[in-house]
């Protein structure tokens, strides 16, 4: 089957293009994230970079354009002494406040569910070339094996929780929620939701995207499902998101803690500054006919809030 959010789409790009990994790696209540990444502005220039995350704060290491490299039977990029892949990471990071070195290994993914119709979370908008951004996820879940050296402090990551996704395209949206978890009372429910300003042929629309899984049973809410945001709300310090699919009604609340800084990509070039929190608090609820099918709280959660969603205010 025809995969969208293959490996690596940059290889013929001259001009205003990004391309980015998001690895996660939770131990305990700890969460550490690299994001690697090729940005290429207007102008031909190439940037490349890999920007870490933690409770603690936001780093942004910048490498020469010919320490990129991709290998598409490995599925892995390489920068510098660097290596990220679906089948784990190797990082030798080093400056001023952060030295960073070690492997993690990933086992036991768990994918999305892929189709024709949806090959990708974008589903049939996966099969257009002319979209803004576009988002992979390529790992609700996997296991951890390995240690990091963090500023010479060993971080055990033995029996710890993985995530994997990607974006790609121009631009990141100009207005979008971003909420990903897989640590929740249950042992064996994984979650992610997007919702974001789409342009599109002249005009603009909300779109989402979600996955939801509970053990094998995978709920998708997305834009080409149907799916519409009934609400966004604020109460004190939570966001309130009520998303509705059919029969189905999900509610997502999540605790908005103060993130750090990272840059995120306009026009190809790495200028926009985002926040993310690495690591927040969420709850979900799950009626279906109206009833109460499922009701969970998740620790370790990210969570990133750009502006307004077109048609609300919050």
């Amino acid at each position: 089957m025809l995969t969208t959010d293959r490996f690596f789409h940059g290889h013929d790009k001259q001009t205003a293009f990004f391309e980015g990994w998001y690895h996660k790696h939770q131990i305990g209540e700890e969460v550490y994230a690299f994001i690697p990444g090729l940005s290429i502005q207007e102008d031909g220039t190439k940037e490349v970079f890999i920007q870490v995350i933690n409770h603690e704060g936001a780093h942004y290491f910048s490498f020469p354009e010919t320490d990129f490299q991709v290998s598409e039977e490995e599925r892995k990029v390489t920068i510098g002494d660097n290596i990220f892949s679906e089948a784990g990471i190797q990082v030798s990071l080093k400056n001023n406040d952060l030295q960073v070195q070690g492997a993690v290994k990933y086992n036991d993914h768990k994918p999305i569910q892929r189709t024709r119709y949806a090959p990708s979370i974008m589903g049939p908008f996966s099969y257009l070339s002319f979209m803004e951004c576009y988002h992979g996820v390529l790992s609700m879940s996997h296991t951890l094996e390995g240690t990091l050296y963090w500023n010479e402090e060993p971080i055990d990551f033995t029996n710890g929780i993985g995530y994997l996704e990607k974006d790609w395209g121009t631009s990141f949206p100009a207005a979008y929620i971003w909420v990903q978890c897989n640590s929740f009372d249950a042992p064996d429910v994984r979650f992610f939701f997007s919702a974001a300003d789409i342009p599109f042929a002249g005009f603009a629309f909300l779109g989402t995207i979600c996955v939801l899984q509970v053990g094998s049973q995978e709920y998708r809410f997305a834009t080409y499902h149907g799916a519409k945001i009934h609400d966004v709300k604020r109460t004190e310090d939570r966001l309130v998101i009520h998303l509705k699919q059919k029969q189905w009604l999900l509610t997502i609340e999540v605790l908005t803690k103060e993130g750090h800084s990272l840059l995120a990509p306009s026009i190809g070039q790495m200028n926009r500054i985002i926040r993310e929190s690495a690591s927040t608090e969420i709850a979900l609820t799950l009626l279906e006919n109206g009833q109460e099918i499922l009701r969970q709280t998740g620790t370790s959660a990210g969570f990133e809030e750009v502006a307004n969603l077109r048609g609300f205010h919050y």
